[in-house]
C-alpha cells in the first residue's frame, strides 16, 4: 500500500495549529549554479496526516493540500487555512486549460470550483472512492477514475464531455479487478492516456496492470509487459521527448520511449513519488519514504540534474515523502511530508540552467 499508517512511524516534529512557521537553516543546500533553503513548515489547522500538494499556476499563495481527513485550501500561502471537505480526499485537478476550475473528489463525491476554490459545486456521486482525476489539454473531457477495492463489479473509468455535467463509463476489458488508479496522465502531443494501477489484495503472482488508451479512454490495453512488473504510483510525461517516466512502489523508475511499449529501468533510490521540472526538463524530483516491503528507507527528497539517470539526496532525511509540486517558475519546491506537514525548498540564489 501507498502509505505508511502512523503505528508504523512517527515523526515528531514542531508545528504551527492555524499557519506555517518560517525556520531558518544554517548551512543551505548548494547545488552547482544553485543556493537552496528548506525555508516553511506549517501543518493546515494542525493536520500533519498530508497526502499531496497542489499550487495554483496562476497563483503562487493559493494551495490546495490533500489529506486523509479532508481538502485544505490557503489563499495566501499558509498564513490562514479553509477546510471546504472533510471526507478522505486524495483527487484534485486544476484545469490546464483555465486555472480558476479546480475539481476535487472526496470520498465518492465530486466538486467543481470556478474561482480558485472560494466556493464549491457538488457534481456528481461515483459507485467508489475517487482516487485520481484528469482534464485534457486537448478537449477539456474529464476522466475520473475509481478505487474498486474488493467490489466485484468490472472495473473502469468515468468520462465528461461537457465538464461534469453528464458520465459515460468505459470498461477497461481486462482480466483483473479491484484496481486501485494511483495516477492518470495524458500525452497531449499524441493523444495517449496512461493510468497507473495496484490490485488492493496483491494476488499471487503479482502483476498489476499499466493502462493505456490512445481514443481518448474509450478503449484500454496493459502495457506493462514483463519489464514493468510491479504496481506505478506515479507517471510524468517529458514536456520535450514526450517519454513515459513512471513511478513504482519500491521497483524504481522506470521510462519507455515508445508510449509504453518497451520500458527501461533508470534508478532506485526512492519510493513515493516523483516529478519532472516542465520549465527545465532535464530536472527530475523524488520523494521516499521510510519504510519497504523488507527495508528500512531513509525518506527524504532526491533531485536529478540529468534526465533521472543519477539521483541525489538534497533534504528532509528520515521523513515520509508524498506530495511534490513546483511553482510556476520552479524556484520553489513544495513538499508534503505525511505525518510532518508542508515545507519548502525555496531558491536563494542562481538560477536553474537553460534548457
Amino acid at each position: 500500500m501507498k502509505y505508511a499508517w502512523t503505528t508504523l512511524w512517527i515523526i515528531v516534529f514542531a508545528s504551527v495549529e492555524f499557519g506555517c512557521q518560517k525556520e531558518k537553516k544554517a548551512d543551505p543546500l548548494t547545488i552547482p549554479e544553485w543556493k537552496w533553503e528548506w525555508e516553511l513548515h506549517c501543518t493546515p489547522m494542525g493536520d500533519s496526516e498530508v497526502d499531496n500538494i497542489t499550487v495554483n499556476p496562476k497563483d503562487d499563495s493559493l494551495w490546495f493540500v490533500t489529506s486523509m481527513n479532508g481538502l485544505y485550501v490557503t489563499f495566501n500561502g499558509g498564513s490562514s487555512w479553509e477546510k471546504p471537505f472533510s471526507a478522505y480526499t486524495y483527487a484534485l485537478e486544476i484545469d490546464p486549460n483555465d486555472p480558476s476550475r479546480i475539481f476535487v473528489g472526496s470520498g465518492n463525491e465530486m466538486y467543481l470550483s470556478t474561482d480558485y476554490g472560494h466556493n464549491w459545486t457538488h457534481i456528481n456521486s461515483f459507485p467508489a472512492t475517487i482516487y485520481s482525476i484528469l482534464v485534457s489539454k486537448i478537449d477539456n473531457s474529464v476522466y475520473v477514475c475509481l478505487g474498486w477495492g474488493e467490489s466485484v463489479t468490472a472495473n473502469g473509468i468515468f468520462k465528461s464531455s461537457d465538464m461534469g455535467k453528464t458520465w459515460t463509463e468505459y470498461l477497461y476489458n481486462i482480466r483483473e479487478k479491484g484496481l486501485i488508479p494511483w495516477d492518470i496522465e495524458e500525452d497531449s502531443l499524441n493523444h495517449k492516456l496512461y493510468i497507473a494501477t495496484e490490485i488492493f489484495n496483491h494476488p499471487q503472482p503479482y502483476h498489476p496492470p499499466f493502462l493505456r488508451s490512445s481514443d481518448g479512454g474509450i478503449t484500454w490495453e496493459d502495457i506493462s509487459g514483463t519489464s514493468l512488473w510491479w504496481h506505478v504510483i506515479k507517471i510524468q510525461v517529458h514536456p520535450l521527448t514526450h517519454d513515459v517516466y513512471v513511478q513504482t512502489e519500491g521497483a524504481g523508475l522506470f521510462s519507455s520511449s515508445d508510449f509504453g511499449d518497451h520500458w527501461q529501468y533508470l534508478e532506485n533510490q526512492f519510493s513515493e513519488v516523483f516529478i519532472i521540472d516542465k520549465n527545465n526538463p532535464q530536472i527530475f524530483w523524488g520523494g521516499n519514504h521510510t519504510y519497504g516491503n523488507y527495508v528500512k528507507l531513509s525518506g527524504g527528497v532526491y533531485l536529478s540534474k540529468d534526465n533521472g539517470d543519477n539521483f541525489k539526496l538534497v533534504g528532509l532525511s528520515g521523513l515520509i515523502v508524498t506530495g511534490l509540486c513546483l511553482n510556476r517558475n520552479s524556484t520553489s519546491l513544495y513538499v508534503a511530508s505525511y505525518n510532518s506537514g508542508i515545507f519548502v525548498f525555496k531558491l536563494l540564489a542562481g538560477s536553474p540552467p537553460d534548457h
